[in-house]
């Protein structure tokens, strides 16, 4: 019995760990990784403004060409 208290000491501890209340993750932005999300962000706005003056610029060059809308 001597040689088994660490064993169930052990597995005691570990039940106990593993029946404690599961705490939330922070969001993402109050971590390591938030500056890296903030720059993505920023990323796909810069990409949305660039496409939209893309969509701008060929509807005018289909108006100088004489290319109507379809």
């Amino acid at each position: 019995m001597r040689h088994s208290y660490p064993f169930v000491v052990g597995a005691l501890l570990f039940a106990l760990a593993a029946c404690a209340p599961k705490q939330e993750p922070p969001p993402v932005k109050q971590t390591a990784f938030g500056d890296m999300v903030g720059t993505m962000d920023r990323a796909r706005s810069v990409q949305d403004t660039t496409m939209q003056h893309k969509a701008e610029t060929d509807k005018a060059l289909d108006a100088a060409e004489g290319k109507s809308e379809q």
